[in-house]
């Protein structure tokens, strides 16, 4: 049970910074780096909730597949794997479906590789902060 609320807690928080991160990158930064991107809000419930959906498998991954030794090392190269895995065969696959540009491809994984990136880091010092030890789930599983 006390883990659950650690997990639960975990999700909440992580699910929350990456959502504002993406947020910040989204309506703020990337219109202003590129013309082609224009500040836009819609849609933005429906980002709340894929946020945390990815912080609900993020949360369940981590401790099974960190050590949690290092949550700054291990949330960083766990969010990059996980920004790989979540956008770039999607994207890729756009490229043929709909015709988007391999440019798009490229900005937009290295984007989520920054945005998971500090989304891991986030994941593991909280998961760190609360005491949770990976161990115990992985002599569960």
């Amino acid at each position: 049970m006390k883990n659950l609320k650690r997990f639960i807690l975990a999700v909440l928080i992580t699910g929350f910074l990456m959502w504002v991160v993406a947020g910040l990158w989204h309506n703020l930064i990337m219109p202003s780096l590129y013309e082609e991107v224009h500040a836009t809000h819609e849609g933005i419930e429906i980002m709340f909730v894929a946020y945390f959906i990815l912080a609900v498998f993020m949360a369940y991954l981590y401790p099974r597949l960190c050590k949690g030794e290092k949550p700054v090392t291990d949330g960083l190269k766990f969010g990059v794997i996980i920004g790989l895995l979540w956008v770039f065969p999607h994207d890729l696959a756009m490229v043929g479906a709909h015709g988007e540009t391999i440019i798009y491809v490229i900005r937009n994984a290295v984007w989520h590789i920054i945005e998971q990136g500090i989304g891991g880091i986030i994941l593991g010092l909280v998961f760190w902060k609360l005491g949770f030890n990976p161990h115990e789930i992985k002599s569960k599983s």
